[in-house]
């Protein structure tokens, strides 16, 4: 079955917004890419539930959001709502459906964006800013960098790369947000996504500026605890690098995290405890994969590369969780975020 993803971009070169492409697992191939939307680095979009509604960043005079309404299922979208209401945009959107509120990762300004869509009108509710500084010379402010809800969508997690922490908020009937609770990571470690084991109370985070991954374990209350701190790239490797996105299989035994200049995907090995064995590292076969997913049937690693303007394609053992690079890819022109559309 073919399935369609949405892909996310840079515009500084020859990118010109959201576009869409469709990956058959069958074939290994890649078919119909087209071009849903100009709009300015839009570099992180998401959908509603149901896919109707398409999120996706935006710069204008300000930064913000723009909406979009799928109007058949031939991918094709119109241009529904925007709002613009920061200085500068944000690099990550996460849509609680329960309020209507839309959260806006703002790296540059340290603060969660709260936008309310509601009777398909986007509006600005506030700018939830945080404070601090850690080690590193890329963390002398907050750096906001992505919000993730947990299980039942009432509470917000948040990752601030600047300050080396992940804040805990609870998410209040209007989508305002309360914070109750931040957990440090070590200095350095600049936290830029986390994911949740599908079935044990275990956290993963990604720290972008030490190459690492940090488990932690969940309270019943949210509170993160910290059990293993794992580094994303080989000791010998003491060149640029930089950790971007993670993701855990759906059966809960194998971790991935992508590594942006060292362009590899590190796969782990998730023990009983929710802790990680290093598995494997190779090569992603192009350049910057600042993110990558899993296709529907978790046999394929789709990774675009920023850089290099492809999306490349790894091949996955269920069994034993290992990759292989089997020489196919797409081009994907400044590609750095790719969405399911789910069927």
């Amino acid at each position: 079955m073919t399935e369609t993803y949405l892909l996310g971009g840079y515009t500084k070169r020859i990118n010109k917004g959201i576009a869409s492409i469709q990956f058959d697992a069958a074939t290994q191939s890649f078919s119909n890419y087209q071009a849903i939307a100009p709009l300015n680095n839009p570099t992180w979009v998401t959908t509603s539930k149901d896919n109707t509604y398409l999120f996706a960043i935006d710069k204008e005079e300000l930064g913000g959001l723009v909406v979009f309404k799928q109007e058949d299922t031939n991918n094709n979208y119109t241009r529904l709502t925007a709002c613009h209401a920061t200085e500068i945009p944000g690099c990550h959107i996460s849509y609680h459906e329960p309020s209507g509120a839309v959260y806006v990762s703002n790296y540059h300004q340290g603060s969660v964006d709260i936008y309310c869509f509601e009777n398909e009108t986007l509006t600005f509710i506030e700018q939830v800013k945080h404070s601090g500084c850690s080690v590193h010379a890329n963390q002398q402010s907050p750096h906001v960098h992505m919000t993730h809800f947990n299980a039942d969508e009432t509470q917000l997690y948040v990752c601030d790369l600047g300050t080396d922490s992940v804040v805990l908020y609870t998410i209040l009937a209007d989508g305002t947000l309360e914070k109750t609770d931040t957990v440090s990571v070590p200095a350095g470690t600049g936290p830029r996504h986390i994911t949740f084991h599908p079935a044990l109370n275990i956290a993963y985070v990604i720290g972008e500026l030490a190459n690492t991954v940090s488990v932690f374990t969940v309270a019943d209350n949210g509170h993160l605890t910290l059990i293993q701190t794992i580094a994303t790239t080989p000791k010998e490797y003491t060149e640029t690098s930089a950790g971007a996105a993670i993701r855990v299989t759906n059966d809960g035994r194998f971790l991935y995290t992508s590594t942006r200049f060292h362009n590899i995907i590190t796969a782990y090995t998730i023990q009983t405890d929710g802790t990680l064995t290093l598995l494997q590292q190779i090569n992603t076969g192009g350049d910057i994969p600042r993110d990558f997913i899993l296709n529907a049937s978790q046999e394929y690693l789709l990774v675009p590369h920023q850089d290099s303007d492809k999306i490349t394609v790894l091949q996955r053992n269920a069994q034993t969780g290992l990759l292989s690079n089997i020489g196919r890819s797409a081009t994907a022109p400044e590609c750095v975020n790719i969405v399911p559309v789910h069927a």
